[in-house]
């Protein structure tokens, strides 16, 4: 392992650095944790890599290879900084264009920097914020210098109070609102502590064994931009605490708001109580109601047409009016031809598979016919304990009939099929915003300990939220067209790289074609090679 003599750098201040005295000599050497994990008695363990010798008369030390890959150094470059620059320029250029930048420096002034930079690593890299620092000495943010780590974040959330953010949510409504329809939906956050107040039992939509607290957010209709959240206790119910989220969005200047909820909440009670207190509402259909089966029986056949195509291609819908529970609206049938055969080639696996756990068996399976009756005629023999089966071709022609189908009610009589199926299929990708929230952000189990943290924490979340619906929205005809996923576009951006030192900033290598159409999107292709000069 080559120790680089002539070069002293700082210890890094970072966790899991620590010095030890080793070699014949008993020279001290610093280490650093690299791995953490528990052994077969469950003890926590971790495993440490030495990246440089102490130099005891300084302070300093001297790095080995170690160091450079782990600080991601390149020792060809003395006195150079290697930086990925084209996220973190995108993430700050998205934060301007959309007033989010303003609305926060008003809110929160000389902590805007801060939360922005917290919400860049949420929406990269998760909501876990121990590798904030490591991540952030190889992000450059434009005119920002101070080192971030965990306890800095904690600090941080701590301090967005309560006065600032609702500030913020007045000059964000104002500023994002554009008045028309708003959408709103409810889910459960888990979390492990079990001290904050209103982290409490309650129904867990993602059935964790956990306490949780409830998260409602509303949306922007047409342009999915997230606007406003309430955090309410875990034990309340939304219909219980729906009023008072209501009044508060209300006070906000949130008025025209629809409601999207899936067919668990389906009850009598609940359709009239969504038609009272919103301005529209959809809900999933189960398709074990009768009235699912009816709808399914009489308009279902004939349905794959060119005219009944959504946006979405081999997607077809058709719109029935009709009243339930007194309640005005229309059945919209939905059939997803791709589901369909995929549904079926899953069931033919799972009939071949049945089929040869029968032909194994050699006594009547009595204990287990439910794992077989759907899809088999089995008989016991008479005199013996054998029996016969076979497929029971009339079920299963029925059962395939079925596939890919699937019913929502909703009294929205404006909205596309399109449009309301956007909104469904959102929450049923995890309710939302909250899909960003709990997996593609790593919030889906907040690890706070306090009130004030787990509030300043859900906020720049939020913020998150804001960056990411703004950038899918730029973003979405890329996608499609080169089927790719936000995650691979953030790697396109991230390779943007300049190097940085006493001489001034430079790009280290053109932009490619893919980074180009990606920046192009924001109107940002030409924009960013003149940031670093402020030209």
């Amino acid at each position: 392992m080559s120790i680089f003599k002539k070069i002293l750098v700082d210890v890094p201040d970072d966790k899991g650095v620590h010095t030890k005295v080793a070699g014949a000599k008993n020279e001290k050497y610093v280490y650093k944790h690299v791995q953490y994990f528990r052994d077969t008695n469950g003890k926590p363990r971790n495993k440490s890599k030495s990246i440089g010798k102490l130099d005891t008369i300084s302070g300093r030390m001297y790095p080995n290879d170690n160091y450079n890959e782990l600080y991601h150094i390149d020792i060809s470059l003395p006195d150079i900084s290697i930086w990925e620059y084209g996220y973190t320029y995108l993430v700050l250029k998205v934060c301007h264009d959309i007033g989010l930048m303003e609305c926060l420096s008003h809110a929160f002034g000389t902590q805007t920097m801060e939360i922005i930079i917290m919400a860049a690593y949420i929406l990269r890299e998760g909501s876990v914020m121990d590798a904030i620092d490591d991540w952030q000495q190889k992000n450059y943010f434009l005119d920002y210098d101070r080192l971030l780590t965990s306890k800095t974040c904690s600090r941080a959330f701590a301090s967005l109070a309560v006065a600032k953010r609702y500030m913020f949510f007045d000059l964000w409504v104002a500023n994002a609102y554009n008045g028309g329809c708003v959408c709103y939906d409810v889910t459960s956050v888990s979390s492990y502590a079990k001290e904050i107040v209103g982290v409490e039992r309650g129904y867990n939509r993602d059935g964790d064994d956990l306490c949780q607290f409830n998260l409602g957010m509303f949306c922007d209709e047409d342009d999915k931009t997230p606007l406003y959240y309430s955090r309410y206790n875990g034990s309340i119910t939304d219909k219980t605490n729906l009023p008072y989220v209501l009044a508060s969005a209300k006070a906000l200047g949130i008025e025209r708001v629809k409601m999207v909820v899936d067919g668990g909440f389906w009850s009598e009670e609940c359709i009239k109580n969504l038609n009272k207190h919103f301005d529209a509402f959809t809900i999933g259909m189960p398709a074990s109601l009768k009235e699912s089966e009816r709808m399914l029986t009489s308009y279902s056949q004939g349905i794959e047409t060119y005219e009944n195509e959504l946006v979405y291609r081999h997607v077809y819908c058709i719109s029935v009016n009709t009243e339930i529970y007194g309640v005005t609206g229309r059945v919209l049938i939905f059939f997803d031809a791709w589901s369909h055969l995929c549904l079926c080639d899953d069931m033919h696996d799972r009939i071949d598979a049945l089929q040869s756990e029968l032909a194994a068996l050699k006594r009547y399976p009595k204990s287990k016919l439910s794992r077989y009756t759907p899809y088999f005629m089995i008989a016991k023999h008479t005199y013996d304990t054998g029996f016969n089966y076979a497929i029971d071709v009339a079920k299963v022609e029925q059962l395939r009939k079925t596939k890919g189908f699937f019913l929502l009610f909703s009294n929205d009589m404006t909205s596309s099929p399109s449009d309301i199926l956007y909104y469904y299929r959102a929450k049923d990708a995890d309710e939302k915003i909250f899909e960003q929230i709990k997996y593609n952000m790593g919030g889906y189990r907040i690890r706070t300990h306090n009130e004030e943290t787990t509030d300043g924490k859900t906020f720049v979340i939020f913020i998150a939220c804001i960056i990411r619906s703004y950038m899918l929205s730029k973003l979405s005809k890329f996608l499609t067209d080169d089927s790719t996923s936000l995650k691979k576009i953030f790697n396109q951006l991230s390779n943007i790289t300049i190097v940085a030192n006493n001489q001034g900033r430079r790009f280290t290598k053109a932009l490619t074609k893919k980074q180009k159409q990606i920046l192009s999107a924001f109107g940002a292709d030409h924009d960013i090679l003149s940031s670093l000069t402020g030209e």
